[in-house]
């Protein structure tokens, strides 16, 4: 097959890249195209004619590799909609047989559940959407989105650079017996990280030697600082700021427990990262997670904003090295169905089925 791939400039870029790889790999011809914003423009005019550009590009290219399929990793929120209908209108115009693929990194219900123009535009101009939860398929399923070619794929997660270092806590000034809590993501409410920090109170209220270390930054970030310093929280709690992805591993292998308490993710990727780093886990319920996680083999559950529950789990899983080292073995045992060839040999069988007229409605968990 003849697969022009839209990634993104900066968010998703590796998963992305990842894909173009294994897609490779396995035999197909593979060409790649900018697509999205990330934020770098600003205003609705100059990313209109952002969304111009790239979408010419994306002709441009589809013209020159004469590809078959065009996959697109995006969102589905309210600029995305809006940036996609308008990409699809012009590759469709230019091309009407061309096979378009919709990878959705995170979706909206709001949005999902609009009865606008666009949606229906989408629901009939895509040929395959790939959202990467079963809650998300259940959300188009149960809403007006009138599509029949839904399915749910994964995220690939790069196994490489993970390494452990026994000079780890040494070199951040933090004793051996301490447990390392990690946070990773962007610092946004809807992350959980407010009620990480005052589950952290919490937690030292009950005796418990820990060290939170933060890597992230966003629009909270000289909220959540102050509140750390308010909750005299200053000597449990190390804030890194933004670090490149790769140099997140280094964390990973090496902390002891991951938490990431969010009201909605789509596929987390500091949970994923940590799986196959083999890393113990306290995540909430939600999207991919709860696909593919059992409480006590995987992680333990937290419930959304509800910092004394987090606290608990904390002292929980800190306290009981037997279930930690469970955890990570499971963990290391569930990374492998995220390998990059098994994600594109997946989806593969289902690009295949595209070109051949035959559509869909089911889950792809496995």
């Amino acid at each position: 097959m003849k697969i022009l791939f839209g990634i993104p400039e900066n968010v998703h870029k590796e998963l992305a890249e990842a894909e173009v790889k294994a897609f490779k790999e396995i035999g197909n011809e593979v060409d790649v195209s900018y697509y999205g914003n990330s934020n770098a423009v600003e205003g609705i005019v100059s990313r209109f004619f952002l969304i111009l550009k790239n979408a010419i590009n994306l002709r441009r290219k589809l013209n020159k590799h004469k590809s078959e399929i065009i996959y697109l990793n995006t969102a589905f929120d309210k600029k995305t909609v809006i940036r996609d209908s308008i990409s699809i209108f012009i590759l469709k115009f230019f091309n009407s047989k061309i096979k378009i693929v919709l990878k959705t990194h995170g979706t909206i219900e709001s949005v999902v559940n609009s009865k606008n123009i666009l949606n229906k535009y989408l629901s009939r101009n895509v040929d395959l959407f790939l959202v990467l939860s079963q809650e998300e398929l259940n959300n188009f399923k149960n809403s007006s989105f009138a599509m029949n070619n839904i399915q749910v794929t994964a995220n690939p997660v790069d196994f490489t650079y993970y390494h452990t270092d026994s000079n780890f806590k040494r070199s951040l000034n933090i004793e051996e017996t301490t447990i390392t809590l990690l946070f990773v993501g962007r610092f946004l409410k809807q992350k959980g990280i407010l009620d990480l920090i005052h589950a952290c109170k919490l937690a030292k209220e009950n005796y418990l030697i820990f060290k939170l270390i933060c890597l992230g930054d966003g629009p909270l970030f000289d909220e959540v600082t102050a509140l750390a310093k308010k909750l005299n929280l200053e000597n449990e709690i190390i804030f890194l700021g933004h670090i490149p992805e790769l140099e997140t591993k280094y964390f990973y292998s090496n902390c002891d427990i991951t938490i990431l308490p969010s009201y909605r993710e789509g596929f987390p990727m500091a949970i994923f990262q940590a799986v196959a780093a083999g890393q113990a886990v306290i995540a909430t319920k939600v999207n991919a997670c709860a696909d593919y996680f059992t409480e006590y083999e995987n992680c333990l559950w937290v419930e959304k904003e509800n910092p004394k529950d987090l606290s608990q789990k904390i002292i929980t899983l800190a306290k009981n090295a037997e279930l930690r080292a469970k955890i990570r073995v499971n963990n290391l045992l569930l990374a492998k169905k995220f390998t990059s060839e098994r994600i594109a040999r997946n989806l593969n069988e289902k690009f295949e089925e595209l070109l051949n007229e035959k559509y869909f409605y089911q889950a792809e968990t496995s």
